[in-house]
């Protein structure tokens, strides 16, 4: 029997690879929604064979590919989005940075965080974000934007229209993932309430009904998001949030940290059994690939070490 499993998306452009992804797993697991994998795990029920599919960020492909295609299999899903992103047309920093020059970019990430460049040497600009406040990465993003007057992106995310037709196909179920996509960790308390009170409210007021669930941006437990982001989740009135944790279905996963994973692909055509034994490992593959290699936890924790306390909050 194959391991209760939740998977995530991103953004899918090829509507044939995805068909084909869609009818591996149909023959391997029990294709579930969201409603029904929340009352499996609050029933502590076998989730043996269980696979949910879940989308983050709301790329307007999410529309006009993936959208099709669950209709025809019918196959239910969450999509997780931003209500500011949409309602506002605008983009996520991380798309909206995608294809900016590294040099330039990390030049002025690196005046405005006053460290010495050979010690964010071998850093990304998109790992040195990760360990910054949001504030600071709008700035770096502005000045970017002004030194090389390439000015901002056309929106890459679906419409409020397109989402109101997603929501009431009943395939699909609607999830918050913050105002901005920060990492609620480097956050102080106020802007972290905000960013998980304020997509839920604009999402409710957006679909006029009641949102239950809620994906954490980057999503990694203890490093992006801990115990005070999932108590402001059950303020918002959130029952069931998704972290990006690589690991199976369990009947003790907390309701507010359930793991997900990427769809193994590995080279591979979708209907291979190795992909479905990749699955079932889930920790385990990510442990053995990690041998001898900086978890990202290492990683952020030398970052947050060299920037300085100062530069980012720290939840107690």
């Amino acid at each position: 029997m194959a391991k209760g499993l939740v998977l995530v998306f991103h953004k899918e452009e090829d509507s044939s690879l995805f068909e084909k992804i869609i009818l591996a797993l149909k023959t391997r697991y029990s294709l579930v929604s969201a409603d029904q994998l929340e009352l499996l795990l609050k029933n502590k029920k076998n989730t043996g064979n269980v696979c949910h599919i879940t989308f983050d960020d709301g790329v307007a492909s999410f529309y006009t590919v993936i959208f099709p295609l669950l209709k025809k299999h019918q196959v239910p899903v969450s999509l997780f989005v931003s209500p500011e992103m949409i309602t506002a047309r605008d983009n996520f920093w991380f798309q909206e940075i995608e294809g900016y020059e590294e040099g330039i970019f990390k030049n002025i990430l690196i005046n405005e965080v006053n460290i010495s460049p050979d010690k964010l040497a071998g850093f990304s600009c998109q790992t040195i974000f990760k360990c910054l406040p949001l504030n600071q990465i709008k700035n770096v993003i502005a000045r970017y934007q002004q030194n090389t007057k390439c000015g901002k992106k056309a929106p890459q995310n679906i419409s409020a229209a397109q989402l109101q037709e997603a929501d009431a196909s009943g395939l699909v179920a609607v999830g918050a993932h913050t105002i901005n996509h920060p990492v609620l960790r480097n956050e102080d308390d106020e802007n972290c309430r905000f960013e998980i009170a304020g997509s839920v409210k604009g999402l409710e007021k957006m679909l006029g009904h009641p949102v239950k669930y809620f994906a954490y941006p980057n999503g990694r437990p203890g490093i992006d998001f801990g115990e005070r982001e999932m108590n402001y989740l059950k303020e918002a009135g959130i029952t069931m949030a998704f972290s990006t944790e690589l690991d199976t279905l369990s009947a003790e996963n907390n309701l507010l940290s359930i793991p997900r994973m990427g769809f193994a692909r590995m080279g591979l055509a979708p209907s291979n059994p190795l992909i479905k034994f990749r699955l079932n490992l889930g920790r385990r593959w990510i442990d053995v690939r990690s041998i001898g290699k900086p978890t990202e936890k290492d990683t952020r924790d030398r970052l947050k070490g060299i920037l300085g306390k100062e530069l980012f909050s720290e939840p107690l």
